[in-house]
């Protein structure tokens, strides 16, 4: 009977997926847009509490793993009703998080009574009370996706604390008592799938953390939020068929934290079925940091001069990328601070991840405070990692909302879209698409990132959707190596040499080109050694700008650079 099931799931979900493909292609007319009080509804979708008067901050290096992970867990469990442990990994954000929060009149609190720094017995001590039924829950290791993650949902269902074996004594000694026991389970995928039928309903379902064992991030903000942890290996053809149904059940345009093995496959499914992508598995203290209210000042800036071009000269947006990606943001940005710290008058453009805006107001203010210059763009494709080729006209709808909605509150009103050229009719598809987006005021156009070519399939074409401008990555600074250290100076001069080509035109598209930046292999050395190898007939301006001076000088219609 067992195979039979799951035989008949294999076909419904293989159906599913390949009605989700057939369905992406029929895209209609974008609806009328939201207004503007009804964007701003649709945020926020977190609860939120009021941060106890006392922060008890305990060093990472203080915890083993499997301490962290219980820690992690009662993290969570005391920010469902007063958020007050802090989890500090030595980063220089993390230290700047517990300034602002002293600043803000907490009292942070690094040793216990007896003045010793905090550790694992005296955290779950002091904190015992936000344990259910003073219980816990053993589990076998930390070192499998399967146990921990279970071990997880089920201290988000009752409240208990999660422990592994190595940490168990420590726990009874505390006086706490076995409540479940799912150490001696083989966590397989049967075992998931039937964990899940019986437990779904109890988890959220607008969100989804997809997490492997080795991250530290999400879990403490998955307990306090109800949000189901899950991890399969996208090499496992029947695990991602079981994640496509997790993700199949979600309400449209969910966000799926975490992150995952292979990038295109994990994002074409969280697309299929019109969900994003919030890439934050080293997302740490998410439970307290999204009630800590550091700022109100918003992270985008909108342009709203008139672009002064010399006709003479070929325009450039540089757009340093990733900073989509929340953890990498939260644990350092460390290009853009390095950046701002050479006081530049380069203004380059960053990818940013526009929900840190509710997730992390205090990376922020740091952000914000470092800042000398360039400008901030959504990370693709918006509100998230998403790929809006995959969706279809209802998901599209949703989506475009959302992005609409964060885009407003963080203040950034050019977006980045991330895609793939795989039919020659991609681009009347493609503008089809957009004009889901444009249809919305606040957003004014955006940069296109097309594969193949390492985001520079696009090859520079320009679409004009409502009048506003999506112009594709036409340049794309990345080595093809992936070795940061195969980037030479005179690589580097080869690339500048052929922009110091490029023609000068400011009434159309071949006057202006947006440069893409990898940081991953060129750092900000290296970007401050491109441009210095860029003539004087080159000048570089905001993508915001570009944005602005595509609307303003060139035909509003699809072109692509001669």
């Amino acid at each position: 009977m067992a195979s039979v099931v799951n035989a008949l799931s294999f076909i419904v979900i293989m159906i599913s997926i390949l009605f989700n493909t057939i369905d992406a292609g029929f895209v209609g007319k974008a609806p009328d847009p939201k207004t503007e009080a009804e964007l701003t509804a649709m945020n926020g979708i977190f609860e939120t509490y009021d941060l106890d008067e006392e922060i008890t901050v305990v060093e990472s290096s203080r915890l083993s793993n499997a301490q962290f992970h219980a820690i992690n867990a009662l993290q969570g469990l005391v920010a469902r009703t007063k958020p007050a442990i802090f989890v500090d990994f030595g980063s220089a954000a993390n230290k700047y998080a517990i300034s602002e929060m002293e600043k803000a009149g907490y009292e942070i609190s690094y040793n216990d009574e007896n003045g010793n720094p905090w550790k694992f017995d005296t955290l779950v001590n002091k904190f015992r009370s936000h344990i259910a039924d003073n219980g816990y829950i053993l589990y076998a290791t930390a070192d499998d996706h399967g146990q921990l993650n279970t071990a997880t949902n089920l201290a988000t269902i009752n409240g208990w604390l999660p422990v592994s074996a190595e940490v168990e004594q420590a726990v009874i000694a505390l006086g706490l008592e076995k409540k479940a026991d799912i150490s001696g389970d083989n966590i397989d995928l049967a075992y998931l799938k039937n964990f899940y039928r019986e437990y779904k309903d109890c988890f959220r379902k607008d969100s989804l953390v997809h997490l492997y064992y080795y991250a530290k991030g999400m879990r403490d903000f998955a307990v306090q939020q109800n949000i189901f942890v899950m991890y399969v290996q996208d090499s496992d053809f029947a695990g991602r068929l079981f994640r496509d149904k997790v993700m199949r059940e979600l309400e449209p345009s969910s966000l799926i934290f975490g992150w995952c093995q292979y990038e295109f496959k994990y994002t074409e499914s969280s697309s299929r079925y019109g969900h994003t992508v919030i890439p934050s598995d080293h997302s740490y203290n998410l439970s307290i940091l999204s009630c800590f209210d550091a700022t109100e000042e918003k992270i985008g800036k909108e342009y709203s001069g008139k672009p002064q071009l010399d006709p003479t000269k070929h325009y450039v947006a540089i757009v340093y990328s990733d900073g989509d990606n929340a953890q990498w943001i939260q644990n350092g940005f460390s290009e853009y601070h390095t950046w701002q710290s050479y006081k530049s008058d380069v203004p380059v453009t960053w990818t940013y991840c526009p929900i840190l805006t509710e997730l992390s107001s205090v990376d922020n203010k740091r952000t914000l405070e470092a800042y000398g210059g360039g400008a901030f763009i959504t990370g693709p494709s918006g509100g998230g990692y998403s790929r809006i080729t995959k969706m279809n006209g209802k998901e599209l709808e949703k989506f475009s909302d959302y992005t609409a909605s964060i885009m407003l509150e963080s203040g950034l009103s050019v977006m980045t879209l991330l895609d793939e050229i795989k039919s020659s009719n991609f681009d009347k598809d493609f503008q089809k698409r957009l004009s889901y987006f444009a249809r919305y005021d606040n957003i004014h156009g955006g940069v296109v990132q097309l594969d193949p070519n390492n985001y520079a399939g696009g090859a520079g074409r320009v679409y004009f959707v409502n009048d506003k401008p999506f112009v594709t990555v036409g340049f794309s600074l990345w080595h093809d190596s992936g070795d940061a250290a195969q980037v030479t100076n005179e690589w580097l001069a080869e690339k500048a040499a052929v922009i110091n080509e490029k023609p000068a035109d400011i009434t159309t598209i071949n006057g202006y080109t947006v440069i893409n930046v990898h940081p991953w292999t060129v750092g900000p050395d290296d970007l401050a050694y491109f441009v210095s190898q860029l003539d004087d007939g080159v000048e570089v301006i905001a993508a915001d700008e570009l944005i602005a001076a595509l609307g303003e000088n060139i035909p509003h219609e699809f072109a692509m650079p001669q």
